[in-house]
């Protein structure tokens, strides 16, 4: 009888709580079907059977080429950012890790064939280990410092300026240690009619500069003494190494040689 008495009572309880407009459910209910913290109207209905489990479901043995593995993979990954079911993004993670393991044996017999191959090694061409790469760079070293010597021989340089641009103050030395090093030689041409310390009478440069392109400085030149012909090396402040890199790429190499 006692228990009989207990479940009146709580039938009576429940149905007080039923008509208790304070008793409504929680809002963390819906992360039990959901992937949301939060309880949109329109997410507490299930999208269609034919979009969240599109009846089509091609498995990795029936994608013959890698356009079409490219293409699976997308519409998986559409599929799963439209409607992020937990079925559609494991959907997308099993072709993922398929397309990731074929990549992975891919770079694998890469390697192996570059490694016997060494007309396709092109770490034989631009080294990338520590020891082969200070061994290339001395070698450039060399090889630049025998260029500019040859270069100096029968060019040199024109650095146009201005006295009142600080970039300017900041390349002179530069180009006068390159002077000194090198022995090539350099032609200051002031935009302004001022001069620099390392160049305290330049040439006048404010009727050629509109006609060999110089429009900001400091502009650095290159130029043969015997034809006149003159080439861009760059323009704003650059250090010692990169203009001698500058100078040995466009009078040394062909394109594409040491890249």
């Amino acid at each position: 009888m006692k228990w009989v008495i207990v479940l009146i009572l709580l039938l009576v309880a429940a149905g007080a709580r039923a008509q208790d407009p304070i008793d409504y459910p929680s809002i963390w209910q819906c992360d039990t079907v959901k992937p949301h913290w939060y309880c949109d109207e329109e997410l507490r209905h299930d999208p269609p059977p034919e979009v969240a489990a599109p009846a089509l479901r091609r498995g990795l043995a029936s994608l013959a080429t890698a356009q079409q593995m490219r293409e699976e993979l997308k519409r998986r990954e559409d599929l799963a950012i439209m409607v992020p079911s937990e079925a559609n993004i494991k959907d997308y993670l099993a072709l993922w890790q398929a397309v990731q393991e074929k990549g992975a044996v891919f770079a694998d017999v890469w390697r192996r064939v570059v490694w016997q191959t060494p007309e396709l090694d092109y770490a034989l061409k631009r080294p990338a280990n520590n020891a082969a790469i200070r061994m290339f760079d001395a070698g450039r070293e060399q090889a630049e410092a025998q260029q500019l010597r040859a270069v100096a021989g029968n060019h040199g340089l024109i650095f146009f300026f201005r006295s009142d641009c600080p970039y300017c103050h900041a390349m002179a030395p530069v180009l006068q240690m390159l002077n000194q090093q090198y022995g090539i030689e350099v032609l200051g041409v002031s935009l302004d009619g001022g001069g620099l310390p390392e160049f305290p009478a330049p040439r006048d440069g404010r009727k050629i500069a509109a006609s060999w392109g110089v429009g900001r400085v400091p502009a650095l030149f290159i130029g043969a003494r015997a034809t006149g012909d003159h080439a861009v090396l760059g323009f704003g402040a650059m250090s010692l190494s990169e203009i001698v890199n500058r100078i040995f790429i466009l009078t040394g190499t062909r394109p594409g040689d040491n890249f």
